[in-house]
C-alpha cells in the first residue's frame, strides 16, 4: 500500500533484466517500514517473466562467517546435488594439507567460485539476486557483492540489497556508495501517509476498532509495521480478561516498535516464548529437529508451540525449515531471554550442531555468543578444529582461542597456542604471534609440532621485517635436531635469509635442503628448496639453471591443491626468466598455461597472474592488454592482502607499470594518479626495493617531459644502486640513462650504465637481454648508429616492440648526426610508425624533436591517436572480444578462446560497454554485427 511509484520502478527494472539489461539497486529504510513487502510485490512477476530468483537474508550472528548469506542465496552446500555448489563448498570445508605455507586463502578461491556461478546462471537465464538486511552481511560477502555489481552491465542480472540505515557500518556505506557510483538505483521507503495508515488499520483489522483504534494508529509515523503490530496487540487484547468485548483494552501506543512487539508476544504462554526464543538464537531460519535437539524434546512436542507462532505471524514456513516473519521479532524473542541464559542456550546449540555435522562455521558462530565457553568440550571441540578455523577465520579463530588457552592444559594448550600464533601472525598481530609461538615452544616437547612452530615463527618475523630474529629462529630451530623433513624445510627457509647477504651460503643451504627433502619424501620441502635455487640462480643470472630450477619445481608440485602458493611462484619464476633469456613467445605461452591453471583451479582473481601479464604486455607492446590486465586487479579489495600486496612489492610494480604506459602515453593525470597513490609506502626493504624500476623509469619519464633533463637523469641513475642479493635486472632502463646523460654531457654517468650492462651481461649464462641492453649502451657512447641498427634487428626477432621502437629512434638520432639523412628517415619513420600503435605519443613528439634539426619530419599525415569513443576506440582485442560476444560466448567461454583470464574478459567488457557508449551485452552484439565485415 503507498508503494505504487517504487512498486513500479522494481518493475521496470524486472522487465528490464528479462530483456537482458543487468542493474543494481539498493533499497533501504526503517525497521518495518515495508522494504521486504515492497520488494517481493515489484519481483513477484519473475518467474512468469523467465527470470530465476535467488533470495537470503543476513543475520548478525552470521556476520563473522564469511560469505555465509550469499552461500544461503546461491543454494551453495557440500551435499548440494549440483557439483558446481559442491565444489564451492569443499573449498570452505578443506583443511591445507600443510598448514606452513601462505595457500591461497579459501574464502577467496569460494568467492570466485560464487563469481564464476552467478556468470553461468545468469548467462544461462535472467538472474535476480536479493539479499535483505545486508547491513547484517558479512564482510566478505559485501565485497563479493561489490564484484557482482560490476558485471551487471555485462549479464542479465539484477542485483537488489535491502538494507536498514543503521547500525552504519563503513563497509556498508562502501557497498552502497559503490553501487551508486555505477549507475544503480536507489530506493528510499518512505512512511505511509496519514490516509494510507487509516487504509492499512482498516484492511488489517478483524473487526471495527472505532475511533481509538485509528488514534493509535495515527501515531504509528506511517510505519506499516508498527500499524500491524497494533492492531494485533488491540485485538488480542480486547478478547484478554482485562478487556471488554468491543472495546479498545490498549491504552495507549507504547513508547516504540520493539516495545509493541514485546506486547504482542506477551500474550503467548511462557513456555511457548522459551520455545520461541531459543529458536531466536539458531538463527533467522531454524529446522526443527535442530531446535529439539537444543531443547532435548522431541520434535512432537513443539507443534503446539510453533503452530500458534505460524497462526499469529511471528513465524512462516521457509521451504522445509521455518523462518521469523521480521528480523525485529527475532531480535525481541531474543531479547526476552536473560543474558546469562541466552548465553548457555548458545552453548548448548553450538554442541548441538557440532553433533549433527552442521558446517564449522555455524558451530564456530553459536560459540562466538555463548558463555561460558571454558568447558571441556568447548577446549576439546576448538583444539580439534582449530587448524581449519584458522586456515579459514583466522579473526574468529583468534578471538574463540583467546578466550580459552589460559583454561587448556597439556597437549590441547600446545594445540591452541599453535593455533593462535598462526593466526595471530596471518591477521598481520606479529607481536601476538611471537608470544603465543614462544608460549607454545616452552610447553611442546613433541618434535614435529615444535619443529613446525619454529618455522611459523621465524617466516613471521621475516615478513615484519625482522630479519635477524627470524635468522637467529631458523639457526637455533636446526640445532634442535629436527625431524628430517622440517630439518629440510627450515634450512631451506634459512637459505632464503641469507639470499640478501650470503649468496654463497644460501646456495649450500638450499642444496643441502634439497637433498633431505628429497630423501624424506617431501614434495613441499623439494619445491621450495628448488624456489631458493631458483632465487640464487637468478641473482647470478645464471638464467639456464634458474629456468631448470623452476621447471624441475613444477613438476613436483603437480596435482597438489596444498602446494598452490609455490606453484604459482615457480609459474611467475618460469615467466621472468624466460623474459630475461629473451623467449618471449614461450613466456607468453607460460602466461597462458598459468591463467588456464587459474581458471581451473579456482584462482582467477589472483592479483599478481595480472601484474605479471601487465609487464610482460608492456615489453611486447601490447599496452592495451598490459592496462587490462592491470585494470583487472583491486587494490582495495581482500586479494590485496592475501596475494601479498600489503608487502607493497607487487603493488609498486602494479602502479609503476601503469604509471610509465601513461607517461609514454602522455596521459599526465594518470601518471600523477598513480605515482602518488605510492608516496607512503616504504621503499626500505629489498622486496620492496626490487620492484621499484617501473616507478623509478616513470617518474623520470614525468621529468623529462617537463624539460627537467638533468631530474630524469639523477632518477635513474638510482638504479646503479645494485644492492647484494638484488633480484631486479637494471639493464633494460640504461640505454634511456646513458641517452639521458649523453645529451647532458655527463659522460661519466653514461659509462656507469655500460658498466652495470657489463657487469649483468657478464654473468648471463647465455648471452641474452643484457648483451642487447650492452650493445645499445655501447652503440649510443660511441655514436654508432650501425650497431643500434643491428640491435633492432634482434629486438624485431624476438619481440621486444617498444625496445625495438627506442633502438631506432636512437639509430636516427646519430644517422641524422652523421648526414646520412635516407637512413636516417627509415629508421625514423619506423620507430615513430611502432610508438603510433602503442599510443606513445610523448615519444612520438620526442622523436620528432630530436630528428628536426636534421630535417627530417614525420610529414603531415592524421594522428594515429585512437578515438576514445565509438567502434574505432576498440582495441585489437576488445574487437576480438566484441566479436565473441556477438556469437553468444560467456565471459568465461571468451576467457578461454583469447587464453585471458574471466577478470581480465571482465575489463575488456567493461571497456567495450563504455567506449560503445550502450549498456547490455544485446546492444555490444548489435554494434558488432553492423560493423562484420
Amino acid at each position: 500500500m503507498g508503494r505504487e511509484p517504487e512498486v513500479g520502478r522494481l518493475r521496470e527494472l524486472l522487465r528490464g533484466v528479462a530483456a537482458g539489461r543487468g542493474r543494481a539497486v539498493w533499497v533501504e529504510g526503517e525497521p518495518g517500514i515495508g522494504k521486504s513487502s515492497l520488494v517481493a510485490t515489484g519481483l513477484a512477476d519473475a518467474d512468469e517473466l523467465g527470470c530465476r530468483s535467488a533470495w537470503a537474508t543476513a543475520d548478525e550472528l552470521s556476520q563473522r562467517s564469511p560469505l555465509r548469506v550469499l552461500l544461503d542465496c546461491l543454494d551453495v552446500d557440500h551435499r548440494a546435488p549440483d557439483h558446481r555448489r559442491a565444489a564451492i563448498a569443499e573449498v570452505l570445508l578443506r583443511t591445507p594439507t600443510t598448514a606452513v605455507v601462505g595457500v591461497t586463502h579459501p574464502v577467496l578461491l569460494a568467492m570466485e567460485g560464487l563469481v564464476a556461478l552467478v556468470e553461468e546462471l545468469a548467462g544461462a537465464e535472467p538472474l535476480i539476486m536479493v539479499i535483505d538486511d545486508m547491513q547484517w552481511a558479512d564482510e566478505a560477502s559485501l565485497y563479493a557483492w561489490h564484484r557482482l555489481v560490476q558485471l551487471v552491465e555485462q549479464l542479465p542480472l539484477l542485483l537488489v540489497a535491502v538494507s536498514r540505515p543503521v547500525p552504519q557500518r563503513e563497509e556498508v556505506e562502501e557497498l552502497r556508495r559503490s553501487v551508486l557510483a555505477r549507475d544503480g538505483t536507489l530506493l528510499t521507503v518512505p512512511p505511509l501517509t496519514e490516509a494510507e495508515v487509516a487504509e492499512l488499520t482498516e484492511r488489517l483489522a478483524p473487526a471495527p476498532g472505532g475511533k481509538e483504534l485509528q488514534r493509535l494508529a495515527a501515531n504509528a509515523a506511517g510505519n506499516p509495521l508498527y500499524v500491524r503490530e497494533l492492531v494485533h496487540a488491540f485485538f488480542s487484547a480486547e478478547q484478554s480478561p482485562a478487556g471488554a468485548a468491543g472495546q479498545a483494552a490498549v491504552p495507549g501506543a507504547p513508547a516504540s516498535l520493539a516495545a509493541l512487539i514485546t506486547r504482542h508476544l506477551g500474550f503467548f504462554p511462557p513456555e511457548s516464548l522459551e520455545v520461541l526464543g531459543v529458536a531466536s538464537l539458531l538463527g533467522p531460519e531454524f529446522a526443527v529437529t535442530d531446535l529439539a535437539e537444543v531443547l532435548e524434546r522431541q520434535p512432537s512436542g513443539l507443534l503446539a508451540d510453533l503452530r500458534n507462532a505460524l497462526a499469529a505471524g511471528v513465524v512462516v514456513e521457509s521451504g522445509p525449515r521455518l523462518a521469523f516473519r521480521h528480523p525485529l521479532i527475532r531480535q525481541a524473542l531474543r531479547e526476552s531471554l536473560p543474558s546469562a541464559l541466552r548465553g548457555a542456550w548458545h552453548r548448548r546449540a553450538a554442541e548441538v550442531l557440532a553433533t549433527s555435522g552442521a558446517a564449522i562455521e555455524r558451530t564456530a558462530e553459536q560459540l562466538l555468543a555463548a558463555s561460558p565457553l571454558a568447558d571441556a568440550w568447548v577446549i576439546s571441540w576448538l583444539a580439534d578444529h582449530a587448524i581449519t578455523l584458522t586456515y579459514h577465520e583466522p579473526a574468529v579463530a583468534a578471538e574463540l582461542l583467546e578466550r580459552v588457552v589460559d583454561h587448556a592444559g597439556g597437549e590441547r594448550e600446545g594445540e591452541i597456542l599453535a593455533a593462535l600464533a598462526k593466526a595471530a601472525f596471518r591477521l598481520g598481530r606479529d607481536g601476538d604471534g611471537e608470544t603465543y609461538a614462544r608460549r607454545m615452544l616452552e610447553r611442546v616437547r613433541d618434535p614435529d609440532r615444535a619443529a613446525e612452530m619454529r618455522w611459523v615463527l621465524a617466516g613471521g618475523l621475516f615478513s615484519a621485517g625482522r630479519d635477524e630474529p627470524a635468522f637467529m629462529v631458523a639457526r637455533q630451530a636446526l640445532r634442535h635436531d629436527p625431524p628430517a623433513v622440517w630439518r629440510a624445510r627450515l634450512q631451506g627457509l634459512l637459505a632464503m635469509f641469507l639470499r640478501a647477504s650470503d649468496l654463497e651460503a644460501a646456495e649450500t643451504e638450499a642444496r643441502s635442503a634439497l637433498a633431505g627433502a628429497e630423501a624424506a619424501g617431501d614434495r613441499f620441502g623439494t619445491g621450495y628448496a628448488l624456489s631458493v635455487l631458483w632465487l640464487v640462480d637468478s641473482v647470478r643470472r645464471d638464467h639456464n639453471g634458474a629456468l631448470a630450477s623452476a621447471d624441475r619445481a613444477l613438476e613436483v608440485l603437480r596435482d597438489e591443491p596444498g602446494f598452490g602458493e609455490l606453484r604459482w611462484s615457480a609459474l611467475d619464476n618460469r615467466i621472468f626468466t624466460l623474459h630475461n633469456l629473451d623467449r618471449l613467445r614461450e613466456a607468453e605461452a607460460t602466461l597462458r598455461a598459468a591463467v588456464a591453471e587459474a581458471e581451473h583451479g579456482g584462482d582467477p582473481g589472483r592479483a599478481t597472474l595480472h601484474i605479471g601479464a601487465g609487464v610482460h604486455y608492456f615489453w611486447v607492446g601490447r599496452w592495451d592488454d598490459a592496462q587490462a590486465a592491470l585494470d583487472s586487479v583491486d587494490t582495495e579489495g581482500p586479494e590485496a592482502t592475501y596475494y601479498g600486496l600489503r608487502e607493497h612489492g607487487p603493488l609498486l610494480l602494479y602502479h609503476g607499470v601503469h604509471a610509465l604506459i601513461a607517461g609514454h602515453r602522455d596521459d599526465r593525470a594518470s601518471a600523477h594518479r598513480h605515482l602518488e597513490a605510492v608516496d607512503a609506502h616504504a621503499f626500505g626493504t629489498l622486496a620492496a626495493w626490487e620492484n621499484t624500476d617501473f616507478l623509478i623509469a616513470a617518474r623520470a619519464l614525468d621529468a623529462e617531459r617537463d624539460g627537467d633533463t638533468e631530474g630524469a637523469r639523477d632518477l635513474l641513475a638510482t638504479l646503479l644502486d645494485v644492492r647484494p642479493g638484488q633480484m631486479t635486472l637494471v639493464h633494460q632502463w640504461m640505454p634511456d640513462l646513458v641517452r639521458l646523460a649523453l645529451a647532458l654531457g655527463d659522460e661519466e654517468t653514461a659509462r656507469a650504465a655500460l658498466a652495470v650492462c657489463e657487469a649483468e651481461a657478464a654473468r648471463e649464462s647465455v648471452p641474452a637481454r643484457a648483451a642487447s641492453a650492452v650493445d645499445r649502451c655501447r652503440g649510443l657512447l660511441a655514436s654508432d648508429p650501425d650497431a643500434l641498427l643491428r640491435t633492432a634487428e634482434h629486438y624485431r626477432a624476438v619481440g621486444r616492440t617498444f625496445e625495438l621502437a627506442q633502438c631506432l629512434e636512437d639509430a636516427a638520432y646519430l644517422l641524422g648526426l652523421g648526414g646520412r639523412t635516407a637512413a636516417a628517415r627509415a629508421a625514423f619513420g619506423e620507430a615513430t610508425e611502432v610508438y603510433a600503435g602503442l599510443g606513445a605519443e610523448w615519444d612520438v613528439r620526442r622523436a620528432s624533436t630530436r630528428l628536426r634539426p636534421y630535417g627530417i619530419r614525420r610529414g603531415v599525415r592524421g594522428s594515429r591517436r585512437r578515438p576514445s569513443q565509438g567502434w574505432d576506440a576498440l582495441t585489437p582485442t576488445e574487437l576480438k572480444v566484441a566479436h565473441l560476444v556477438a556469437e553468444g560466448k560467456s565471459n568465461p567461454d571468451i576467457a578461454a578462446d583469447l587464453f585471458l583470464s574471466r577478470r581480465t574478459v571482465q575489463t575488456h567488457v567493461s571497456h567495450i560497454l563504455k567506449k560503445l557508449g550502450v549498456r547490455s551485452r544485446t546492444e555490444i552484439a548489435t554494434n558488432a554485427l553492423q560493423h562484420a565485415g
